[in-house]
């Protein structure tokens, strides 16, 4: 009992911490609200592609996490919702919910067992994560139309899902650029 205990706690102060190297200025993805958002270009669990520019005109939801992540874990119904609904997805929202350096065949079942439905691209080298500055997972990103970082948000609490629906909302009513 004593091992399972200490193994959960070293989950969470994994995802609290950070799962990827933070910069060396100490910034996180925070910082990067109102820039551009850092392009990539991952293959997802079915082996697709998933580039980031290739999105434009659209909202993105970037959310990263693991599956050994228990806020994470608490975190992807919400993710889920908002790849189901059909409205939003008429309004322009895409969601990826990108896997934090896990192994394919892990991620996949995953996704499988737990009846999950959104696109997982797979940042295997954590050159995204990098790139996006995470220093903590789950961080869930919201890529406005015109390609800048709208919001951010850092951890999953008990009003985090009103706030990314309240992100994602906002965003969408932007005009796509031309």
């Amino acid at each position: 009992m004593r091992t399972k205990t200490w193994v959960g706690i070293a989950a969470l102060v994994m995802c609290g911490i950070g799962f990827t190297a933070r910069a060396a200025d100490d910034k996180d993805t925070s910082s990067l609200v109102g820039q551009k958002a850092p392009e990539f270009t991952l293959k997802t669990t079915d082996d697709k592609d998933a580039k980031l520019s290739d999105q434009k005109g659209k909202v993105v939801v970037v959310d990263m996490w693991a599956t050994w992540c228990p806020p994470c874990r608490k975190s992807l119904p919400h993710v889920q919702e908002l790849s189901a609904n059909k409205e939003l997805a008429g309004k322009g929202l895409v969601v990826w919910a990108v896997n934090a350096q896990e192994d394919k065949d892990t991620v996949a079942k995953f996704v499988k067992e737990n009846k999950y439905t959104f696109t997982v691209p797979m940042d295997s080298d954590g050159k995204t994560g990098t790139a996006y500055l995470v220093s903590g997972i789950p961080t869930t990103v919201i890529v406005g139309r015109d390609g800048t970082i709208k919001s951010v948000f850092i951890g999953f609490g008990p009003k985090s899902a009103e706030q990314i629906d309240k992100a994602v909302a906002d965003a969408l009513k932007e005009e796509a650029p031309k």
